[in-house]
């Protein structure tokens, strides 16, 4: 009696991380290399930061950040859009955290216009600190998009303290209260509390005239 010939044992499949964890890697891969390039830009100016840097000082490879978020221009984007988001959370914190909507306004513009003081890097930026303005359209003439995403925030915040005023009387004051806010913070020229105050009486006249 012959024994029969043993099957080919099927080579093992390649492992595969779990979409959540893939999902989670990537944050930590892309929240490390902004952060490294936020520092690497306020010591030193985003126009003299190399990609081969960055690669070095945040330990990831340069094709990996390339696969991520592609040539220098995009990292830049990703990073001015990270800052800000970063700026809009804490921003959205302290509308959370009042115990009415006046008070939570005074706070958020608070915040707002003392972003130069908490994160360096838009103060390196707004100020042209190493001769370097790189970055600098992305907060002024390209700021459209975090003036939408700080707009809706506001916007839907305000809709839930004032639901009998019509939307657009809503919408159009909170994008007047950002407007106003992010040019005194690229732009200062008056004190900031009077510049809060400021602000504050115009939305009370807007939204609440009595």
């Amino acid at each position: 009696m012959t024994r029969s010939a043993a099957r080919p044992t099927a080579p093992p499949h390649p492992p595969s991380f779990p979409r959540g964890l893939r999902a989670q890697f990537r944050e930590t891969l892309r929240e490390r290399v902004l952060e490294t390039a936020s520092t690497a830009a306020t010591e030193q100016g985003w126009g003299q930061v190399r990609m081969s840097e960055l690669a070095r000082r945040s330990g990831v490879s340069r094709s990996a950040i390339h696969r991520e978020f592609g040539d220098k221009e995009a990292v830049a984007d990703a990073l001015v859009a990270h800052e800000s988001d970063r700026v809009i959370a804490e921003v959205g914190q302290a509308l959370i955290d009042a115990s009415d909507w006046r008070a939570g306004l005074t706070a958020a513009l608070r915040t707002a216009m003392a972003a130069r003081d908490t994160h360096p890097l838009l103060d390196t930026v707004l100020t042209a600190a190493h001769d370097d303005v790189t970055l600098l359209p992305q907060l002024t003439t390209g700021s459209s998009a975090i003036i939408a995403r700080a707009r809706i925030m506001l916007s839907t915040w305000l809709r839930g303290h004032h639901p009998r005023l019509p939307r657009p009387l809503v919408d159009d004051a909170a994008d007047v209260i950002v407007r106003a806010a992010l040019s005194h913070l690229t732009a200062p020229d008056t004190d900031r509390e009077l510049a809060v105050a400021r602000l504050q009486r115009l939305a009370v006249r807007l939204l609440d005239p009595r």
